[in-house]
This record gives C-alpha cells, sequence and structure tokens, in this order.
C-alpha cells in the first residue's frame, strides 16, 4: 500500500469513517487504512481523474 500524507488521512477519516456503523472497531490509523483498502475506498479518488484531466485539455486547447 502506498504512504499517505496526513492530509488525505484526514479526507479519508471525515469521508468514510464518519458514517461507518463499524468506525469504533478502528483504533490506530493503520486500522482504518487497512479498512479502506479491504472496502476499495481508497481507489475512489482516482475514478474519473483520468476523465476530467481529458476533459479540461480538450477544453482548454
Amino acid at each position: 500500500m502506498k504512504t499517505m500524507n496526513q492530509e488525505q488521512t484526514t479526507r479519508n477519516y471525515l469521508q468514510f469513517c464518519y458514517t461507518c456503523e463499524d468506525a469504533h472497531l478502528c483504533t490506530t490509523e493503520e486500522a482504518c487504512q487497512a479498512c479502506w483498502a479491504e472496502k476499495g475506498m481508497l481507489h475512489e479518488e482516482h475514478d474519473g481523474a483520468e476523465e476530467t484531466r481529458q476533459l479540461l485539455q480538450l477544453y482548454y486547447a
């Protein structure tokens, strides 16, 4: 798993853990990262990134 910076970790806590019914089970940052990876949540930020990049290139080209 890649190393996450503090800003990304904080954003993930707010986005993924705040509404999770099992949030009380994750007592460390590593446990949260394992949970996110298990549920496939770490890859969400990349979904659509390439499409957005291409759209912006077409718009500003």
